[in-house]
Formats: C-alpha cells, sequence, structure tokens
C-alpha cells in the first residue's frame, strides 16, 4: 500500500515559514521566478556526469566509460589551470578490459564528497547484461588528500543479485544507502558492521513505470540501440537534513520518501515497510538531485535544459534555465552556497537514441554554477544520527 502524502505541507504550514511575504524566502522566490546567473567552472574533453568539492574548494569530476569514452581515467581533480589530474593515479585510472578491475576504477556512475572530505564513488563494475553479475561492482572511498583507498565495499549477490546496477549513494553517520537502477530497490549498508540489506525491491515506487516514458530535447525517446525502451530504476538519491527521510524516484518520476529508520530496521518486514512509502511530488524525469540544509530539493530535469527547486511546502521553481542545460546530472552544493552543475548530454548520446542513433553531442562537456538565493539554504551535512560525522 502506498502512502500518499504531499511533500511536510502540514509541518510547513503549521511553522507559518511562508507567511512573511516580505521575508528572506520571498526574496529568494523572486530571484528564482527571475533565474540565477549561469557561469562556466570547466570544459572538458571527456564526458562529466558528477561533480564534487572539498572544504577548500578543490573540484574532482567523475568521467564515466560511457559508449565512446572507454578510455577516460573515470575519476580526476580540476587543476587551477584547467587540466585534469587523474585520481587516486596510477593503475587504478588505467583499466582495460582483460586488466585486474578489484584495485581500478571500471565504470564509474558518480562520485560524492560529504563533510570529511573523503570522496566517495560507485563503480558498476564489468557490463555482464541485464541477467549477469557485474565484476567488480563496488563502492569505494578515498582520502581526497593523497589518494589513499580507506574503504572498498562489494555486495554479497542476495544484496546485489544479477542484473541489479548500483547507482547513487547518500550517508549518514553509520550507513550508506543506494540505489540500484538496474532491478530497482534501495540498499543499506552499516558502514560500521559491513551488513547490508536490500530493501523495497518488489515495491512500486522503485520501478520506472512502462507509461512513463522519458523524452528529451526535441520529444527524443531514451531507447537502447534495439530500439526497446532505456530502464532506469530507483535513480537519484537524498537525504532530509534531520536523516529522517530518504528521498529517491525512477528516472522518469514520480518522487517518493521512506523513513530511514524502517529501511535500516532488518525486523521490519517489506509489506510493513512498503507501507511508510510516501508519495511526494510528481516530478518529471530526473537526471540528477541535490538537497540544501533547510530541505529545498533541487532536481535535474531531463526533459528540459534546467534545475528547479521543490520547497517543503510543495512549491516548486525555477534555479536556473539555459540552453546549454539540456540533461544536467549529479548536482552537488559547495559550502560557498553555489550550485554546480555538470551537463554530460546523455539524451544527446548516439547509444541512447535508439537504432542506428547518431550523436548530437556537442563538446566540450562543460560544468557550470549558479549561486543560491539567500533565502534558500546551504550545503547540507551528513546527518549525525548516532553518532559523530565520519572524520579521517
Amino acid at each position: 500500500m502506498l502512502n500518499r502524502r504531499h511533500f511536510c505541507r502540514a509541518s510547513l504550514l503549521a511553522g507559518g515559514a511562508f507567511a512573511l511575504a516580505d521575508g528572506p524566502l520571498a526574496q529568494a522566490a523572486a530571484l528564482l521566478r527571475a533565474g540565477q546567473p549561469l557561469t562556466e567552472v570547466a570544459s572538458l574533453d571527456w564526458l562529466c556526469n558528477a561533480v564534487a568539492l572539498t572544504s577548500d574548494g578543490r573540484l574532482f569530476v567523475g568521467l564515466p566509460r560511457w559508449p565512446g569514452f572507454e578510455r577516460t581515467p573515470s575519476i580526476a581533480e580540476v587543476l587551477k589551470d584547467g587540466s585534469l589530474k587523474p585520481f587516486p593515479g596510477g593503475d587504478w585510472n588505467a583499466w582495460a578490459p582483460g586488466k585486474p578491475s578489484a584495485q581500478a576504477l571500471v565504470k564509474i556512475n558518480t562520485i560524492h564528497i560529504f563533510d570529511d572530505d573523503t570522496l566517495w564513488a560507485i563503480d558498476q563494475g564489468e557490463d555482464a547484461g541485464p541477467k549477469g553479475i557485474n565484476p567488480a561492482q563496488k563502492i569505494l572511498q578515498f582520502d581526497s588528500r593523497n589518494g589513499k583507498l580507506l574503504r572498498s565495499i562489494t555486495l554479497p549477490e542476495h544484496v546485489l543479485p544479477a542484473g541489479a546496477n548500483l547507482n547513487d549513494l547518500r550517508l549518514d553517520s553509520e550507513h550508506a544507502y543506494v540505489t540500484d537502477s538496474g532491478l530497482g530497490a534501495i540498499i543499506v549498508i552499516n558502514l560500521r558492521t559491513g551488513a547490508s540489506l536490500r530493501r523495497l525491491a518488489d515495491h512500486p515506487s522503485t520501478k520506472m513505470l512502462p507509461e512513463r516514458r522519458p523524452f528529451g530535447e526535441d520529444g527524443q525517446p531514451l531507447l537502447m540501440p534495439d530500439g526497446s525502451d532505456h530502464q532506469v530504476h530507483s535513480d537519484p538519491i537524498e537525504i532530509s537534513p534531520d536523516g529522517k527521510w530518504l528521498y529517491y524516484q525512477a528516472l522518469s518520476g514520480p518522487l517518493w520518501r521512506v523513513p530511514t529508520a524502517g529501511l535500516r530496521d532488518a525486523r521490519l518486514s517489506e509489506q510493513a515497510l512498503g507501507a511508510q512509502v510516501q508519495f511526494v511530488y510528481d516530478t518529471g524525469p530526473l537526471t540528477g538531485t541535490g538537497i540544501d540544509s533547510a530541505g529545498n530539493l533541487y532536481l535535474a530535469e531531463y526533459d528540459k535544459p534546467r534545475v528547479t527547486v521543490l520547497a517543503p511546502d510543495g512549491t516548486l521553481r525555477v534555479v536556473v534555465e539555459d540552453p546549454r542545460l539540456w540533461n544536467p546530472d549529479a548536482l552537488f552544493i559547495s559550502h560557498q552556497r553555489e550550485l554546480y552543475i555538470p551537463v554530460p548530454q546523455s539524451a544527446r548520446m548516439a547509444a541512447n537514441r535508439g537504432p542506428g542513433g547518431k550523436s548530437a553531442l556537442q563538446l566540450p562537456f562543460k560544468i557550470f554554477k549558479v549561486p543560491l538565493p539567500a533565502g534558500l539554504g546551504g550545503q547540507e551535512k551528513v546527518p549525525a544520527l548516532t553518532g559523530a560525522a565520519l572524520s579521517l
């Protein structure tokens, strides 16, 4: 059973957060209606679908080995002169088919940096097809200062079965929460014990609905080379500032949330957990998200060249809209309250345009940023639910 509840409307109205017509939130709304100035941060030869910054402003990029970009270094730091320094360096960045993959970046899908400045990465491993188990699929944590590997997490088959694809992750003080976009599920990993759970694998909220086909620029549907629809199940993921709610959706929407306590509770049946799932908003297709310290959700839209923001009262407004922003991806809010937007142009890739698809990519690939209005939040802290935030 799905619990359909509007996005936190009751609690926000009770607090009267939008009651002050001349307050900072009203001023922020006026700025959002006008759109924010877009600044180019980097120009890259490699396709970039994720960015992350340390507290002192070092910029890292995720460079996935998608079709046509198989020789990318996978992760790199963007230096002051715009050049790329492979991270963590050495054999990690030099993987090719046939090479060892346990200590290598095979197919990085996303990167993220949290409070402690360590860099986390999702490696989808070698593609074994929709019915196979991808070799070297893993979750990695590195010291961003020296590239030292701090943690490598592999998951058992009952948690990551054949056809599963790790997609994106978020943390609290003791757990990692990961979406599986291959089959649809939420995976919870206890970072202290290593125990892992596969949740909501049979729940409709983690599945991409066939009738909600994602259409990109010029009405181009997202298609596999054989002409079938590209099914991307549970994909973007965020945790509320208080750590109590996990937000997620399949690529094509809508947006849902579920209590993190329920996800972590191995004693709670799947049926009981499913009853705790709440409908949030009828979003369109999203390729990336972000959340700020005030609980505003930032939505990187697939079918429009823009990023919107969903306020806790359910109000949706445009942060920035620009023809250079077709298919923005994993968003990142810096300590300076700037929203970083990588633009991999995924819908323009030949591999996503069906049989005989022609590439419409416009090189080089760009990363942009926009300032956040003062009435909105800043960078969300890793919620400390049961202890201090992770530290080096």
